[in-house]
């Protein structure tokens, strides 16, 4: 059985609605690993820099849910809302609020959120050159060398997962044609004098829409 589909939305009318937090986590909902940056070869600068990427969101991805009042469903966000929600995260001055595995009690000081970006024709990622256009992907540095060491470097957490709220709109499917409607759209096909080709095409494209 197909699952429903909901776009996650900002209702621009609400303060709250948005990205409250980033946090660190070992099973992604983007389902792609963060990058790890220790080395001087990758940081010519100060090899001393610690620093985690990863894509926050991906555009247009479907991801997994299931509550006790919903059921199991899809959700997913466009291109324009990640854009909207990247704007209004800065705009809100949350960028240093992180925390462990969605646990508001557990946040992780003196990280910064260095690097922000959606990938798009302005900028791409050289790191995850095949995510979708309209990915956000951000950086953080970590200053507590000893969370570098024995957390970032454990392989507790292995990438970021934003937690906020949003409205949920649903997509709507559309629905495929009936035999009946199949078979009305071939007599009438016929009945216009249209070509073996030119029927099959367009049944096709009603089967298609």
């Amino acid at each position: 059985m197909d699952l429903p589909i909901f776009y996650l939305e900002i209702n621009e009318e609400l303060d709250e609605s948005g990205v409250d937090a980033i946090s660190f986590v070992d099973a992604p909902a983007t389902e792609v690993a963060w990058h790890k940056f220790s080395k001087p070869e990758l940081f010519k600068k100060d090899e001393a820099r610690r620093v985690v990427t990863s894509p926050v969101m991906l555009a247009e991805t479907e991801i997994f849910r299931s509550t006790p009042s919903m059921g199991d469903y899809l959700v997913k966000f466009s291109e324009d809302t990640i854009f909207k929600m990247m704007q209004k995260y800065f705009k809100d001055n949350k960028i240093h609020r992180v925390n462990e595995d969605h646990n508001s009690k557990a946040e992780v000081d003196n990280v910064t959120m260095i690097e922000s970006f959606v990938v798009g024709d302005r900028v791409t990622s050289e790191l995850y050159p095949n995510i979708p256009k309209g990915s956000w992907v951000a950086s953080f540095y970590i200053q507590d060398k000893d969370y570098w060491d024995n957390v970032i470097m454990s392989d507790e957490f292995t990438g970021f997962s934003l937690e906020g709220s949003f409205d949920l709109v649903e997509v709507k499917m559309s629905a495929e044609p009936t035999e009946e409607e199949l078979f009305e759209e071939l007599k009438k096909l016929v009945t216009e004098g249209k070509t073996d080709e030119e029927i099959l095409t367009s049944l096709r494209e009603k089967l298609n829409a």
